[in-house]
């Protein structure tokens, strides 16, 4: 008597490399420790590194289309155990990027950049600042004209939390121009 062994044949390409960098640094457990109230079939971690592998796919495709991106693809070995391709549906996608906008992506991302650096060992002895020359145009008051034509104190707080513009360097070598 034979055996037959069936075998499927799922492309990884550079999904795994993406794929286990993401579980390396626990980016799932990470997101999802952020808010462990948020009960949904597909978790917000788990939704971010889908939308992540899909990004970096190469597909530049509306959500209702993601689980067609990933029909071809080994989403447990990608996503974990008990994913299917059918569970990232564009509501999934859509209250995960709610859940990622109300929990502040730029936090978010410095969370998850820290988290990173911690599992590979980086040092932060420096840190990068941008530096990036913004120039402006136009007729502009200076902020403290702006303070004293405000009446109340509730208006004199938000005008000082503007930013400045006034002449000053620029990497341009504008300098007619206000930054």
């Amino acid at each position: 008597m034979t055996t037959t062994e069936r075998y499927m044949n799922e492309r990884l390409d550079h999904l795994g490399i993406v794929a286990g960098v993401c579980q390396e640094i626990d980016l799932a457990a990470w997101l999802d420790a952020q808010d462990p109230g948020n009960r949904q079939q597909v978790s917000v971690g788990t939704a971010t590194v889908a939308m992540i592998l899909n990004g970096l796919g190469f597909s530049n495709r509306q959500l209702y289309l993601v689980p067609q991106y990933f029909a071809n693809k080994p989403v447990e070995p990608l996503l974990g155990a008990g994913m299917s391709a059918d569970m990232l549906n564009d509501d999934c996608l859509g209250r995960t990027l709610d859940w990622l906008y109300a929990h502040d992506p730029t936090k978010l991302f410095a969370g998850i950049a820290s988290q990173a650096r911690q599992v590979f060992g980086i040092s932060a002895r420096q840190v990068h600042v941008d530096t990036t020359s913004f120039s402006v145009s136009g007729a502009y008051n200076s902020a403290g004209e702006r303070v004293q034509e405000a009446g109340t104190a509730e208006a004199r707080e938000a005008e000082s939390a503007l930013i400045a513009i006034t002449y000053g360097y620029s990497r341009d070598h504008r300098e007619d121009l206000k930054q």
